[in-house]
């Protein structure tokens, strides 16, 4: 009897301890430095690299158990690629262009969906998350630039600075790594994937649309540091 009853003490005291951040609603700010790159699509170039940009936001954390949460966030991030030596079919809208390099900054407002797991202790440790995420397009700028020319070359051309042709709402997903160093400072790395095309037509659409290219997606790894007020995640 005595060793049921201690078991059963045990167990309570496991689940109190697995309940302690139920319900527990935290909130929090981050931001940090982002890669971004075209995936998938056709060859539209001699290489696509990465572009930098920034990401900065709020979020929200609602204790599942000490472990586990779920966490919303709204982040204004940017976006992008470039492609060295473009390479447009001739007689489309972009053929000018070819052998230039093509650069664009897509700006959006993300909202990650996350579960967030957070194996350390008192809140502080290496923590994993992964969800969906929307994505609502604000703006795209996309511009031309001769090989070898700095940024604000007066030879630079706009090519398109609307979000017209942009998918105004993308689907994605979130998964990431990271550490919490103490309970309200932590980093994390990240890598952002869409579902959905980043154009509605098609990567350098004009007069006449590229074929077989409307299937280019944003890819994003970003470098985030965050806090959280109230404590642990």
């Amino acid at each position: 009897m005595k060793k049921v009853l201690l078991s059963l003490a045990l167990l309570a005291g496991f689940a109190g301890a697995a309940n302690a951040q139920s319900g527990v609603v935290k909130y929090g700010v981050k931001g940090g430095f982002s890669l971004s790159s075209y995936t998938g699509g056709g060859e539209t170039g001699s290489s696509t690299g990465f572009k930098p940009g920034f990401t900065a936001g709020v979020l929200v954390n609602y204790g599942l158990s000490d472990m586990t949460s779920i966490q919303v966030e709204g982040l204004y991030s940017q976006k992008g690629a470039f492609i060295d030596k473009a390479n447009y079919p001739a007689g489309t809208a972009l053929a000018p262009y070819n052998g230039q390099q093509y650069r664009s900054t897509l700006s959006y407002i993300d909202v990650p969906v996350l579960f967030k797991v957070n194996t350390g202790e008192a809140g502080k440790g290496l923590f994993f998350e992964l969800g969906p995420q929307a994505s609502f397009a604000l703006r795209d700028r996309e511009f031309f630039r001769p090989q070898g020319e700095d940024a604000g070359s007066p030879k630079e051309v706009t090519a398109y600075s609307s979000r017209d042709r942009m998918v105004p709402v993308g689907i994605g997903y979130v998964g990431g790594i990271g550490y919490q160093i103490t309970s309200g400072f932590g980093l994390g790395v990240r890598y952002n994937g869409d579902f959905s095309n980043v154009f509605k037509d098609g990567f350098g659409t004009g007069n006449a649309p590229l074929q077989g290219t409307n299937n280019f997606h944003n890819g994003v790894f970003q470098f985030q540091v965050h806090y959280l007020f109230g404590g642990k995640s």
